[in-house]
């Protein structure tokens, strides 16, 4: 095969990834991860011997950043790659998203336990969870701080979700479309941790809900915050860090599952209301790509 012919195929293969790239990176995300995450829930089933060790789970939990740059690389080669990872270094964009990134989410918290303690059917329970028993303000911090940097060093998305596919989704769609279409393919990453049950991941339907109004407070933040990934990761390991923190037993307590997604949608639909549909930005402007 001549040097000419290989070289037409290789352009061949770009393009179409180029024409493609969303749906080519969102299938990639699943292909990568998806066999890691099956492989871990059928054995938490006691189908097979062994659950991931954790050298292998922090290898999956990075896949979808895989993704992301092999589909860059693809498309916009090495400069693009760099741009990528130079989203990670927005930092500069106020202390009131980085307030509303580590904080916001345990208002949400403690708002749908209050509630589901007000009107719900189960016996009330505390607002903090017994994680971190130690009653010293020090400890407490400290035991939140150490959660809060493992959750984000375990989470390898912001790159893939935000840093990748919403810039392009935005640039097709309006920011809320995008927001909902992003949705679909997170709620669908998750999937194989629903038939595992250690991961306490409680009704499907509520939480493909709840990933809607998730997406449209991760849109609402990266196009406040000039793209920041940062932000986003931010807000992911707040999310990872407080549901476990304060007392969100999904799986346990249905009501308060719902009282949970019931809390996020409100807050999601304000923000809509509020910042517009289009660009859910307070600037009128929404980060494209």
């Amino acid at each position: 095969m001549t040097t000419s012919v290989l070289s037409s195929e290789k352009n061949n293969l770009n393009s179409l990834v180029h024409q493609y790239q969303l749906p080519i990176f969102f299938v990639l995300v699943l292909g990568l991860t998806w066999p890691f995450m099956i492989w871990d829930a059928l054995a938490s089933q006691g189908i097979l011997p062994f659950r991931l060790p954790i050298p292998v789970a922090l290898l999956q939990a990075y896949m979808p950043t895989v993704a992301a740059v092999i589909v860059t690389g693809l498309t916009l080669g090495r400069p693009g790659i760099r741009a990528l990872f130079k989203k990670l270094l927005i930092a500069r964009v106020g202390l009131r998203w980085y307030a509303f990134a580590i904080f916001g989410i345990a208002g949400i918290c403690i708002a749908a336990i209050l509630l589901a303690n007000r009107f719900g059917p189960m016996p009330a329970v505390p607002i903090v969870s017994d994680m971190f028993p130690s009653s010293r303000p020090v400890e407490w911090l400290l035991g939140v701080t150490v959660l809060f940097l493992i959750a984000g060093i375990l989470n390898g998305e912001e790159l893939a979700w935000r840093g990748f596919a919403l810039p392009r989704l935005q640039a097709k769609y309006s920011a809320l479309t995008a927001s909902v279409i992003l949705s679909v393919p997170f709620t669908l990453f998750h999937l194989p941790l629903f038939f595992d049950p250690q991961m306490g991941m409680g009704s499907f339907p509520s939480f493909a809900i709840r990933a809607v109004a998730l997406m449209i407070m991760f849109t609402w933040l990266f196009n406040h915050t000039r793209g920041s990934v940062l932000l986003a990761y931010i807000l992911h390991a707040s999310f990872n860090t407080w549901t476990r923190v304060l007392s969100i037993d999904t799986a346990g307590n249905p009501f308060q599952d719902w009282m949970m997604t019931l809390v996020m949608v409100l807050i999601a639909t304000i923000l809509v209301v509020v910042t517009g549909w289009r660009n859910l930005s307070g600037t009128k402007t929404r980060i494209q790509e």
